[in-house]
């Protein structure tokens, strides 16, 4: 079976927010939702072609409500198990601020979106090895935001991210970005 079978492409995740909006408007329901990770690189850059997942953090809700209208799009769109995933609670506990703005709305459902800066520092520090898409998402986002320099680069992560959490895999995934970008941030 190819591994990407699993996967939602821009297309398909657009449809997904299409359905649970409709869902949350029957049910005369408000939800605002904070996306992150692959799902928003692959919504808002066009060279990143699918993700497994969706990334994300639910504003306050009818959490019983919300499960229903979550099962019933798995069930709709023959998605996965763990196609939500709020795991990104755990690394959002580091960020030093949230810089979110709005993606998307809808009339029952607002999409909002980490910006560009605070989505490449949380890509540094996360830093996760192939087949993990940060270093792409990462080499992207420098190429978007026109960082040239590791001083640009640091002074941006720095503004999300405490100095003290970049260990020796941040720095060297900092080292080979900037080799990658045609930079030597030794």
């Amino acid at each position: 079976m190819p591994d990407n079978i699993d996967l939602m492409d821009k297309d398909k995740l657009l449809k997904i927010f299409d359905y649970l909006n409709e869902r949350l408007k029957e049910n005369q329901l408000q939800l605002e939702i904070t996306v992150y990770g692959g799902s928003i690189m692959t919504m808002v850059y066009d060279n990143r072609p699918a993700t497994k997942d969706i990334d994300c953090v639910f504003g306050e809700t009818n959490y019983k409500l919300l499960d229903n209208i979550l099962d019933l799009t798995k069930f709709a769109f023959n998605l996965p198990d763990g196609w939500i995933n709020e795991e990104i609670k755990e690394p959002l506990k580091s960020i030093i601020k949230e810089d979110k703005e709005t993606y998307r709305v809808y009339s029952n459902l607002k999409i909002l979106k980490p910006k560009a800066e605070q989505l490449l520092a949380m890509k540094i520090l996360a830093a996760r090895p192939e087949p993990s898409k940060d270093f792409i998402d990462a080499y992207i986002l420098c190429k978007d935001l026109k960082i040239t320099s590791k001083d640009k680069l640091m002074d941006t992560i720095t503004v999300y991210i405490p100095l003290t959490l970049l260990g020796d895999r941040q720095i060297s995934f900092i080292k080979y970005l900037g080799e990658d970008l045609g930079y030597d941030w030794k």
